[in-house]
């Protein structure tokens, strides 16, 4: 077929000006001009697809020919999030997942609920004593890393020198895929020593509760002990497991800071979240089988992964020549951009798209629309393994927060979504709290 259409593109540099000044914003405009299909040349020959039907067909029908990009799959990308399942390929990220997939089933992320009440509760009793205003995208941000840390590690695991070496971590990353330079992480700069002995001190964490558990109910005893074809997993892989799974506290930290704005800016949502939470749990904390009755709750979760995604876009290379089902021709080495912020807010899917709706996920209009009209945790193989977890954290912190605080914007602020490493609020968000 003829290729499709576009916007006009520089010599040279083709859109990555444009892309590079408002990665959303541009995005979005190519979809809404274009369609379903727009050629963009972003590095690489490279395709924005927005229909459902091709996204499921490089997520699922022909996933084994579309791997990540180089930035995970490189050295460089290894060096950053070790050589576990999240940078692995083929046979070899199947093995790997297999090996970790027992432990993020339904039946074995419960006993981390605990965990996450008792971290949530003590954020809420500081709360309490601190402020009446508070900034949910670093306040979330650090109890979505105490509650990672407390299932990675045990629940009364507690190492503030860890937090800070996290932190150090994220700046370098962030520092490494935002810059220009071809090799950032060999020059000479303050971050990137202070990158290394933070990394160092990480790994010794992990080597120390891999070999002397503070708790057996926790992923690195799990993973510790776990086994496929009488093989025990290493401490390399272990480490290389776990890295990845401490940067997810960024994503949780992110969905959570969105879901509160988002009730915080419509109090009628808010009010049925209370409601529901009096209706099902009374005065008692949530329990394993509660976060399924949470039907409402679950539904403003699904609603502000679907404007805020934290995960914002899927970027895959093509392996091999391939024909999506929309009919257009793929090449090898052709980079494909599945971007969940504009297939999210689509108007063929979800009408008045902008409009913050929690009942778009009830069953009744769930069933009306394609499957990967909606994608917040990836598709096929490489799914995100602990959806099931942050779902159940994404529920069971709501239900703690809901009822025993009120959430209002606070005046006189801009909320700009900065797509980074996760789409995060660009200058944060004030909220005032207030007893229920």
């Amino acid at each position: 077929m003829s290729k499709p259409p576009g916007p006009a593109a520089w010599p040279l540099i083709g859109h990555l000006p444009a892309y590079l000044h408002d990665k959303l914003g541009f995005l979005t405009r190519c979809s809404e001009r274009y369609g379903d299909v727009v050629r963009l040349r972003i590095g690489e020959p490279t395709y924005l697809l927005n229909d459902p039907t091709d996204i499921k067909h490089v997520l699922i029908d022909n996933g084994s020919n579309y791997n990540r990009t180089w930035r995970m799959t490189s050295p460089r990308g290894k060096r950053l999030w070790g050589n576990g399942m999240q940078t692995s390929s083929g046979a070899e990220h199947l093995r790997k997942r297999r090996m970790v997939q027992p432990a993020f089933s339904r039946r074995s992320i419960g006993v981390f609920l605990e965990a996450m009440t008792d971290r949530t509760q003590r954020r809420m009793e500081r709360w309490s004593i601190e402020s009446q205003e508070v900034e949910l995208a670093g306040e979330m941000d650090s109890l979505a890393l105490s509650i990672i840390l407390g299932a990675l590690f045990g629940r009364d695991f507690d190492d503030d020198q860890l937090t800070r070496a996290i932190a150090i971590r994220r700046r370098y990353i962030e520092y490494v895929y935002g810059s220009l330079l071809p090799f950032p992480e060999f020059l000479p700069l303050p971050i990137v020593r202070d990158y290394r002995r933070a990394q160092h001190f990480i790994d010794e964490v992990i080597r120390h509760q891999a070999e002397h558990p503070s708790s057996s109910d926790s992923f690195a005893a799990i993973f510790a002990a776990a086994m496929q074809d009488g093989v025990q997993m290493d401490f390399a892989q272990l480490r290389d497991e776990i890295l990845p799974m401490i940067n997810t506290s960024e994503t949780m930290g992110a969905a959570l800071c969105w879901t509160l704005y988002l009730l915080a800016g419509n109090p009628d949502a808010q009010a049925a979240v209370v409601k529901e939470l009096a209706q099902v749990l009374g005065d008692r904390d949530p329990s394993l089988d509660d976060i399924a009755r949470l039907t409402y709750t679950r539904q403003v979760l699904d609603e502000s992964l679907r404007l805020y995604p934290p995960n914002w876009i899927l970027v895959r290379i093509a392996i091999g020549d391939d024909t999506l089902p929309g009919g257009t021709d793929i090449h090898r080495g052709n980079k494909l951009y599945l971007c969940q912020y504009v297939t999210h807010r689509s108007r063929k899917y979800f009408p008045d798209p902008d409009r913050f709706d929690p009942s778009r996920f009830s069953p009744a209009e769930t069933a009306l629309r394609p499957e990967f009209a909606y994608f917040p945790f990836g598709g096929g193989r490489r799914r995100c393994i602990g959806e099931h977890f942050a779902l159940m954290e994404g529920v069971t912190v709501l239900a703690l927060l809901m009822r025993r605080f009120r959430f209002e914007l606070s005046p006189d602020q801009s909320i700009i979504p900065a797509p980074a490493v996760t789409l995060r609020p660009k200058n944060g968000i004030r909220a005032r709290i207030f007893a229920c």
